[in-house]
């Protein structure tokens, strides 16, 4: 299957999305048919990297080529993977890093299972309805 062409969650359904350009503006992830609110969009639990330290972290930006290392560092976040755990560096080196954020609330179609205003969660969930061709957004400031 083809790097943008996302994954599905099993043998019936179909890819919950795609990359492209989203209308000159940037490039994004985009819903590949209509994906029902409360269904799991993206599942990083085994995909994303979680860093040990920011010295690490560090270590492996620098022994990237200057390009490859700036996209890197669009691509990292801070999260708790515990509940009043450390806040932690991660990093998705697969399609999902494409994820855009959405600047309204009303925007934002996407967020991690919540258990509290700080998710530990990997799991991102729809938090409405989302149409086929529509961009998926999140909101990465929890």
């Amino acid at each position: 299957m083809p790097p943008t062409q996302g994954y599905k969650f099993n043998e019936a359904g179909a890819q919950p999305y795609y990359a492209k350009v989203s209308d000159g503006k940037h490039r994004g992830l985009f819903a590949s048919r209509d994906i029902r609110k409360g269904e799991v969009v993206h599942d990083g639990t085994h995909l994303d990297v979680a860093f040990p330290d920011a010295k690490a972290y560090r270590r492996f930006v620098f022994a990237l080529p200057r390009r490859t290392a700036c996209d890197i560092t669009e691509w990292t976040w801070t999260q708790r993977l515990e509940q009043n755990g450390s806040t932690r560096i991660m990093l998705t080196i697969n399609i999902s890093a494409m994820l855009s954020m959405g600047f309204t609330s009303e925007e934002v179609n996407v967020l991690p299972e919540s258990e509290s205003e700080s998710s530990t969660s990997q799991l991102y969930y729809a938090t409405r309805d989302i149409k086929r061709r529509e961009e998926i957004l999140t909101d990465l400031t929890f």
